[in-house]
């Protein structure tokens, strides 16, 4: 089901309809944190995460094949590893092209904020130990919806992750996350 909104006009015709595509996703994953030991890693040094993300779309634009979604979504370490937890909460916007078959691949730009929660007691450097640290995020990933009922999706998702943090010398790292989970569209396949 797509939620329909109509403009009346004084002739009780509609003017405008506009559709939303209200949908939610749950996934678990892994996450290369891009943090290691005392130095900057690579996104298969170090830091590994066992990561359960959530979130919501809502779509709202459509143009040809493709349907613009504002996003939100929280990831969660399950597990933290050795070196560091990353926990964070994003949103922006999620372009779908929407194939009309069983697959719906997407790419999406998002902004937000997050925690790296270290372990093993902290991160030391020098005279200062950080047991965690904020920041601002922004990543940007894609992925691919297949359909096994008209409400229910298998979905895999990839996203690229910026983070600042004072405990490496370049002051930033990149964390890769890979998932894996479903998607429910509200209402879909009900007239």
């Amino acid at each position: 089901m797509s939620l329909n909104f109509e403009a009346v006009a004084q002739a009780n015709q509609p003017t405008a309809v506009r559709t939303l595509v209200p949908s939610a996703f749950v996934m678990v994953g892994g996450t290369a944190t891009g943090v290691a030991g005392r130095s900057q890693a690579s996104l298969t040094d170090g830091g590994k995460n066992l990561t359960l993300t959530g979130g919501l779309d809502l779509g709202f634009h459509t143009f040809g094949h493709y349907l613009l979604a504002a996003e939100v979504r929280g990831s969660y370490p399950l597990d933290s590893g050795k070196i560091v937890g990353e926990k964070d909460i994003l949103g922006g916007a999620r372009l779908s092209y929407e194939t009309g078959r069983l697959f719906r691949p997407y790419v999406d730009g998002l902004f937000g904020r997050g925690q790296m929660t270290y372990q093993n007691k902290g991160y030391a450097i020098g005279n200062l130990l950080y047991t965690q640290t904020a920041s601002n995020i922004y990543a940007a990933g894609g992925g691919v919806e297949l359909d096994i009922a008209p409400w229910i999706s298998l979905k895999a998702d990839v996203q690229a992750k910026h983070w600042n943090t004072p405990v490496l010398q370049s002051g930033s790292t990149w964390s890769g996350q890979v998932s894996i989970g479903a998607a429910y569209r509200f209402g879909a396949g009900q007239r």
